[in-house]
């Protein structure tokens, strides 16, 4: 998914963070999150931070490179004496891993399309007062990302959507033509493709190449396994896998890949930038559609100012500024009208309602489940699949 490559987030009380992992860091972390997930409910029951009053002071805040807001809320945060210490994740299960175990300080995260059942189930979310959020109603916001089921449950808000977009196959068309999935196979693309290490939309992709599109996130053991049978040919024309947006841009820049597999769709205006062409594929089924909520984790010490963060997220400029620099969408029908010619051309904004409703926008495997294929189960399948590259 989506992640402005080079962008170090800056803490206001520390080193710069970076968003990139390797492959051994990465399945650490999911070891470890597997290990820790059992006991991350009683653990967060016992959690009883000190919640500042009023909006001000430090926030603790963990998104996707690029995401962290921190230019587009600049005036507001000056004007409220707001200092922002952001951490990047690299992928979903990096916040996830602050959040279970031994929970650190996080006073707003993001989670993903399809985490809201990892989530609830895991208790690491504070309701959301949705009295303190004015720019989230319904008359502004996009009917596909008002009170849905990902983000709204038990008549309590728990997460709002601010920003979504379009993860999609992007190549180096000196390579040739990419028209379907299969064309990753020819010979010119041998030790040329790579994948990147995002559940949130890899998955899926795997799920429909193999056949299994429309069964995802629920397929059951035998089909998971099936699933990663039928992608061993793409497998092998593997040379590297890569740990994060960030890396796909620097391995197309260095020449050594020619494909990724899906991958956050402004990849081409980042390599352009390094004087390298890609594109982004535009074949039905090349791009799998994600969506971003902010939300207040358990661990959320000022909570005030958490709300006001997101209300500030929703706001039309805000929207706009934030969807020209990450090439995203935005929920805010105030913001349409706000949007740079380039950026309101990702979209049609005339039929947009029309075109979320009829999108899919997928969830993840289950946590526990005697019938499917858990999350950890395809953790442990993703891990083997690129263990052998």
């Amino acid at each position: 998914m989506k992640s402005a490559p080079n962008e170090k987030l800056a803490s206001t009380t520390g080193e710069p963070t970076s968003g990139r992992t390797s492959g051994r860091e990465v399945s650490r972390r999911h070891f470890m999150l597997a290990s820790a997930a059992a006991a991350a409910g009683a653990t967060l029951g016992a959690w009883s931070p000190g919640a500042r009053a009023n909006v001000g002071g430090r926030l603790d805040l963990m998104s996707w490179e690029g995401y962290s807001l921190q230019n587009e809320t600049a005036r507001w945060r000056g004007q409220n004496g707001v200092s922002v210490n952001a951490a990047v994740m690299s992928n979903q299960d990096d916040v996830t891993a602050k959040l279970v175990g031994s929970p650190v300080r996080l006073d707003v995260a993001e989670y993903s399309n399809g985490y809201n059942a990892i989530y609830k189930d895991l208790k690491v979310l504070k309701p959301i007062d949705i009295g303190k959020i004015p720019n989230y109603n319904k008359s502004d916001i996009l009917a596909r990302f008002y009170d849905a089921d990902m983000w709204y449950w038990d008549g309590q808000h728990f997460a709002i959507p601010w920003i979504w977009g379009l993860d999609t196959l992007v190549y180096n068309p000196k390579y040739g033509k990419v028209e379907s999935h299969k064309d990753l196979l020819k010979p010119e693309f041998k030790g040329k493709l790579t994948f990147v290490d995002n559940p949130l939309t890899t998955w899926p992709q795997i799920a429909l190449v193999a056949g299994y599109g429309d069964k995802f996130p629920n397929l059951t053991k035998e089909e998971l396994k099936d699933c990663f049978r039928r992608m061993e040919p793409y497998r092998k024309q593997c040379r590297v896998f890569a740990g994060s947006n960030g890396d796909v841009i620097s391995l197309f820049a260095s020449g050594e890949i020619a494909a990724c597999f899906v991958v956050w769709s402004a990849v081409p205006l980042e390599t352009a930038k390094q004087n390298v062409t890609t594109v982004g594929a535009t074949f039905k089924g090349a791009g799998a559609l994600w969506a971003d909520a902010w939300f207040v984790p358990m661990t959320s010490q000022n909570i005030d100012t958490a709300h006001a963060f997101i209300n500030q997220a929703l706001s039309p400029q805000v929207q706009a500024d934030a969807c020209a620099s990450t090439v995203g969408g935005c929920v805010n029908r105030k913001a349409i009208p706000l949007l740079d010619a380039k950026t309101r051309a990702l979209f049609d904004y005339n039929t947009i309602d029309q075109l979320l409703a009829t999108t899919p926008l997928k969830g993840q495997p289950p946590r526990t489940s005697s019938q499917y294929a858990t999350y950890a189960d395809w953790l442990q399948a993703w891990s083997d699949f690129r263990a052998t590259v």
